[in-house]
């Protein structure tokens, strides 16, 4: 009889543990559901990712997107920033700017680093995507904004450390490889900060 009360004690006490358990489990999954993770994109459903990354220190994504078959000019390409895919901050063209004018520039570094930079201009600003790669799995990103009266960059935010999406499908480089060169990049570099 002593043995059954004891293993019967045990089981209840090992139940009660695992009942626990499983209440504080479920409890964490309530509490994550209700924190939206980042968005890996602000490219709207459908497109393609050009280039994206959550910003570092905050809850924003920035992101270079293409609309439909840009590979054949029967879509676009787009600029998107924001916490919310469904709604960004910026969207640039935007539906009354037509197709918009981006540039792309060949970033080379010291060793084997190197990578690009996508510009355009709007409002009185100069807003920069730029990724860069190299030796010993070097991945940085992220976008500068500068005013294009200065020689300085306004503010620079870089993406979260290994979070950053660059495109590999061929066809969508090629299409921006057609695109103009900046000239003040190429020449100068990014801009640093004051």
């Amino acid at each position: 009889m002593k043995s059954t009360f004891t293993t019967t004690a045990i089981g209840l006490a090992l139940l009660t543990i695992a009942a626990t358990a499983q209440a504080a489990t479920d409890s964490s999954k309530a509490v994550a559901s209700h924190s939206a993770p980042h968005p890996t994109s602000m490219c709207a459903k459908g497109d393609e990712v050009v280039f994206s990354c959550p910003l570092a220190g905050g809850k924003k994504v920035v992101s270079m997107c293409a609309a439909s078959d840009v590979t054949r000019n029967a879509g676009r390409f787009y600029y998107a920033y924001g916490r919310d895919a469904a709604a960004p901050e910026l969207v640039y063209p935007g539906k009354d700017q037509g197709a918009g004018s981006f540039t792309r520039t060949h970033l080379g570094f010291a060793g084997n680093t190197g990578g690009y930079a996508y510009a355009f201009s709007n409002g009185g600003y100069k807003y920069i995507v730029y990724s860069i790669s190299g030796e010993r799995d070097l991945q940085d990103g992220g976008v500068i904004v500068q005013r294009e009266s200065d020689a300085h960059a306004a503010k620079k935010m870089p993406c979260e450390s290994g979070k950053v999406i660059d495109t590999n499908k061929d066809d969508l480089i090629d299409a921006t490889l057609k695109w103009k060169s900046d000239a003040v990049i190429e020449q100068h570099g990014l801009p640093a900060t004051h």
